[in-house]
């Protein structure tokens, strides 16, 4: 039985003090779903304008303003990521109060307020694709970094919603749920070809075709090609004749390609993608030889959904066949006599989700189920030469859950959101996870937001059946669990300037963690070992005036530590501060993006503090400069700063050196 804590006890009897005051209320209405057409160009409204066209569907399945969904929320728009030259998912995110992202040069692992360990495949994050979900079934990955699998030129939108929504979602909706939409065809209304050259020999091209017929119906279709050598890299750790005097080179490389394809006609629609990425190791990660070009990683990962929408009166349904592939093969070479150990991951699944919403007196209710059927999760770990079998997990199951919540229109001004989910797995039995929210809106201008959750992450494949002779699997593992409570508010003062604060407290429970055998120390076994705690503010202030410049200033102070012992954690900073601005030159239609992030000093596993640091990046963007032709140029790192971001268990380096400055250009043919 779980024990709520205290701040939850407290939030639960004032959200049920709220219910008793209802009276006469207002019928809570349904907001219109947003057009796929761009009939507004958004840089041209001031804020209270943008809030108006601001529409996000993840934080309740259904399309809601921003302000309206019981969560904090973030949304980032094709024009963010096309003005500042965002490369990368991961990229875009860092730049976001909450968000900072460590890459150990093989992926990209994203830290959400205080809480990141590189390593674990970010599996405490719901990535989903138009509300597919992508982390896959064996290790639980959302991929963020250029094996994230739809091309960032292909969003139309990222919706960002904070905080646990395990009540809608289940698994993995712990930190955050981030929904990825994409581009509907009728955006491009044509054909594009893109081409980029970039730092360290890597060239990228692109070819996209999309379009809305007569007919109404919308297809896009995009592929994408990259590769890059990468850079000529020293740890100082190898600094030794023997392993070439700490420099790296031909490890560092990167190639990948990426296919979508999306197409909708009335109250159906359907998308596939499909992407695969291999990257060198540069860093000699587990042990392997440094300076051994042999050691990589390839992941794969294949998405197909087919889905059907419809709204009658006060009601609307949606549901939504899907099917994924996910491959991971890695090549580790230890010993330069043999053949580098291969290590396999492959997963295929399919399934059915559903949801429905119903409007009636002073409530909009919404009740859904999902089915996955994970009917392959294998593992292997092998030689070729000599032919020696370490790992052979042949393993499936089955996972299903439903969910119910009530939107209550209290007063007119007052909602209270109450939503409760029940999954069932076949390794630990059910899991329930129940959320409360107030959203008070006593005015156009003021929105403040009492919230308060509880959300899982059940034990995935990996961390329970991998088996060799170094690890123990663990098939007994339980569900780690968070309890949150948050306060939000933010401010409309006019002249186009929002402000907005939060706070929050974070406690978790029965984290798993990789630990020493107890039975034999020479092995290593995933448990149930820690509790965290988590607590900060976060602080914004956001000006769009519908002309001139624009941007955002955000602060974010936290602590996350273990209540035992009192120690912060590791890759956890203390205070982040991020500035995104743009600006027209009014020169040729000539738009400069600026993005800078501070990251304060994290302390490493080995005790010591990785200094903190301050990043800037410099983008111009000239669209149709010359009718049919944008032009971009980004300098990343500006004032090539040099630093560090701590190391994992996995590696001998007590921190992982980051790129200094790089650029890219990029043109974009429109036909």
């Amino acid at each position: 039985m779980t024990i709520l804590y205290p701040h939850w006890r407290s939030a639960i009897a004032l959200l049920i003090a709220g219910v008793f005051l209802a009276a006469n209320t207002a019928i809570a209405q349904e907001p219109t779903p947003p057009s796929n057409k761009a009939t507004v160009d958004p840089s041209t409204l001031d804020l209270e304008q943008l809030m108006k066209i601001e529409v996000v569907v993840a934080g309740s399945k259904r399309a809601q303003q921003t302000r309206d969904v019981a969560s904090f929320v973030s949304v980032v728009t094709a024009a963010d990521i096309s003005e500042h030259g965002y490369r990368t998912l991961g990229a875009v995110l860092k730049t976001l109060p909450s968000f900072y992202l460590s890459d150990d040069r093989n992926y990209t692992s994203l830290g959400v307020r205080g809480f990141e360990r590189s390593g674990d495949y970010n599996t405490r994050v719901l990535l989903l694709i138009n509300g597919q979900r992508t982390n896959d079934n064996v290790y639980d990955a959302a991929l963020f970094g250029q094996e994230f699998s739809i091309d960032v030129d292909m969003i139309d939108r990222i919706e960002v919603i904070r905080g646990p929504s395990a009540a809608i979602y289940g698994n993995n909706a712990f930190f955050a749920v981030i929904n990825v939409v994409t581009k509907p065809g009728a955006s491009l209304n044509g054909g594009e070809v893109v081409a980029s050259a970039a730092s360290y020999a890597t060239h990228a091209g692109r070819a996209s075709y999309g379009k809305e017929f007569s007919n109404g119906a919308d297809l896009l279709v995009s592929a994408t090609l990259s590769e890059s050598k990468g850079q000529r890299l020293y740890f100082p750790e190898y600094n030794t004749p023997a392993s070439n005097n700490g420099f790296t080179n031909n490890t560092d490389y990167e190639n990948f390609h990426k296919l979508l394809a999306t197409a909708s006609k009335g109250n159906f629609s359907f998308q596939a993608s499909s992407s695969n990425r291999e990257k060198g190791i540069p860093t000699g990660a587990y042990g392997t030889l440094f300076n051994d070009s042999r050691s990589l990683t390839w992941n794969g990962l294949s998405l197909a959904s087919a889905s059907y929408s419809r709204s009658v009166e006060r009601s609307s349904l949606s549901a939504r066949v899907f099917a994924g592939r996910s491959t991971y093969k890695g090549e580790y070479a230890w010993d330069a006599s043999l053949a580098p150990n291969h290590d396999v991951g492959l997963g295929n699944w399919w399934g059915a989700d559903m949801d429905a919403t119903h409007t009636y007196s002073r409530h909009l209710l919404t009740v859904g189920a999902e089915f996955q059927d994970n009917y392959t999760q294998n593992q292997k770990n092998f030689n070729t030469d000599p032919t020696m079998v370490f790992v052979d997990a042949r393993n499936k199951s089955v996972h299903e859950g439903v969910f119910a919540q009530d939107e209550i229109a209290l007063f007119n001004s007052l909602v209270l959101y109450a939503g409760v989910r029940v999954d069932r797995y076949e390794a630990f039995g059910s899991e329930t996870s129940p959320r409360l929210g107030l959203v008070y809106t006593p005015d156009a201008a003021t929105t403040v937001k009492l919230l308060a959750g509880r959300a899982f992450r059940a034990p995935n494949e990996y961390e329970q059946h991998f088996e060799s002779y170094v690890f123990e699997p663990n098939p007994n593992l339980e569900p780690e669990r968070i309890e949150t409570l948050e306060l939000i508010a933010e401010r409309l003062v006019g002249g186009g300037v929002q402000l907005s604060a939060s706070t929050f407290r974070n406690r978790l429970s029965s984290l798993i963690s990789l630990q020493v055998d107890s039975t034999d120390p020479n092995r290593l076994i995933f448990e149930n070992a820690e509790a965290i705690e988590s607590k900060g503010v976060e602080l914004g202030i956001r000006v769009n005036r519908g002309h001139g410049p624009t941007g955002e200033l955000t602060y974010s102070l936290q602590k996350t530590k273990d209540p035992l012992t009192g120690i912060e954690l590791t890759s956890s900073p203390r205070h982040m501060a991020k500035l995104n601005l743009r600006a027209p030159l009014n020169v040729s239609n000539l738009t400069a993006g600026v993005d800078a992030q501070y990251v304060s000093g994290q302390r490493t596993i080995a005790g010591s503090v990785a200094p903190g640091q301050l990043i800037t990046n410099l983008s111009l963007l000239a669209p149709l400069a010359f009718r049919r032709f944008d032009l971009s140029a980004t300098v990343y790192n500006l004032f090539a700063v040099k630093y560090g971001i701590p190391g994992s268990g996995a590696h001998l380096e007590n921190t992982i050196p980051q790129d200094g400055r790089s650029f890219r250009v990029k043109t974009t043919l429109h036909y």
